[in-house]
């Protein structure tokens, strides 16, 4: 979900990133499979899961992270998905669904052969309204005691997690990294809740530079946690009410190569393409000029 129409007016100068990143040097992608959300493609999964799964392997995608499961359960979306050729590496959720429904949320992802669980979109507090943007109702919803109900859970949670042999990450969006007061966020917060070797991150490039935040710098700060990364970018566009768009790789306002030249630094194990509605393109086409920028990087 983009943007909403609130605030973050003073962060959408994203002053750390340029509109027009300059060509890598040859290489900086070449140590990562080429990886892709699939929530990037989930109006073509509703129609499609068989044809969409061969048209995303056709394009040169081998990684996948899961949205939800599809089908009758976990271990047929497994198969269709393994079946087209395509590795599930990590299974996304939310914290609300992992708070809420915990040994589900565990036996889907161990199920699809997960080797991470993610967890994203903090459970906000009663003063969360449904009828807003849902960044926006949820940048009003999170304050730093909803921070810290959040982190509670996760302390009880990761040990859980690990002890049934997933890796478990926490999934940003711009307001994890919004100051509560004295340079504290919600990032910081929720990273103190659980040992390294408990949580881990999946740092989601294109909100860390709506959030004002240099993406490159935000990599190496966490860089004892940061396995996998969410590539994202972002363009400003007036006609949105956010005033955000979600684009192509290489054709928004962050620095792809400082950020793959952090990545490497750090030792990220994997990245996944993800694209955001709504689109100007077919999505394959837009997947396919992803996947050719990343390639020349």
């Amino acid at each position: 979900m983009l943007l909403g129409a609130m605030a973050f007016g003073g962060l959408a100068a994203c002053s750390k990133t340029s509109e027009n990143p300059a060509p890598a040097s040859a290489g900086l992608t070449s140590s990562w499979q080429l990886g892709m959300q699939l929530w990037t493609v989930n109006a073509e999964l509703e129609k499609d899961i068989p044809g969409t799964l061969k048209a995303i392997k056709d394009l040169g995608y081998e990684l996948i992270e899961t949205a939800g499961v599809r089908g009758t359960s976990a271990a047929e979306y497994r198969k269709q998905i393994e079946d087209a050729g395509l590795k599930i590496r990590a299974a996304h959720t939310s914290m609300s669904k992992l708070i809420d429904s915990f040994d589900k949320e565990i036996a889907d992802a161990v199920g699809l052969g997960a080797e991470w669980l993610v967890a994203s979109s903090p459970k906000p507090g009663a003063n969360f309204d449904p009828k807003k943007d849902w960044v926006v109702a949820m940048t009003e919803a999170m304050n730093a005691d909803q921070w810290k109900f959040n982190a509670e859970h996760i302390s009880k949670m990761a040990p859980k997690i690990k002890a049934a042999g997933l890796k478990f990450a926490y999934h940003n969006h711009p307001m994890e990294f919004l100051d509560l007061g004295g340079g504290q966020t919600g990032e910081d917060i929720l990273v103190s809740a659980a040992p390294a070797d408990e949580l881990r991150l999946e740092l989601d490039i294109g909100w860390v530079a709506v959030a004002g935040a240099d993406p490159a710098a935000t990599i190496r700060k966490y860089a004892d946690r940061t396995d996998l990364l969410h590539i994202k970018d972002m363009v400003k566009d007036p006609a949105e009410a956010s005033g955000w768009r979600s684009v192509e790789v290489g054709a928004g306002v962050v620095k792809w190569a400082e950020v793959f030249a952090a990545a490497k630094e750090v030792g990220v194990k994997a990245w996944f393409v993800e694209q955001e509605a709504p689109y100007k393109k077919p999505i394959l086409t837009s997947l396919a000029e992803s996947r050719d920028y990343l390639r020349k990087l």
